[in-house]
């Protein structure tokens, strides 16, 4: 007997329907940071296919927070590079991530 596992089929927050290719890895760039840190996923994550909702923002804020390398930054992380299944990826830069100088 398969077992039936629930799976929500629709983004939380716009409502669409079609997700990414599995996430294989998340690679960050941050202050404080001498190398980038590739993060693994330890199950397998999708992401709203629209882009509008911020999904991946969210994913990789979450995932910086815990991550027990990113501990030692000094601030928010500033770049992300996700890589999906698929072999396409997407980067994504945080605004608050970044400093502006002052004068």
């Amino acid at each position: 007997m398969l077992r039936m596992i629930p799976v929500q089929r629709d983004c939380s927050r716009c409502g669409h329907v079609e997700f990414s290719a599995a996430i294989s890895v998340i690679v960050v760039w941050a202050h404080g940071l001498r190398l980038a840190v590739p993060m693994i996923p330890k199950d397998e994550l999708r992401l709203c296919a629209t882009g509008n909702c911020g999904a991946a923002h969210r994913l990789v804020s979450r995932a910086f927070d815990v991550h027990p390398e990113t501990q030692e930054s000094v601030g928010d992380w500033k770049r992300a590079l996700i890589v999906f299944e698929d072999g396409n990826g997407m980067e994504i830069r945080n605004r608050s991530g970044e400093t502006l100088a002052c004068a």
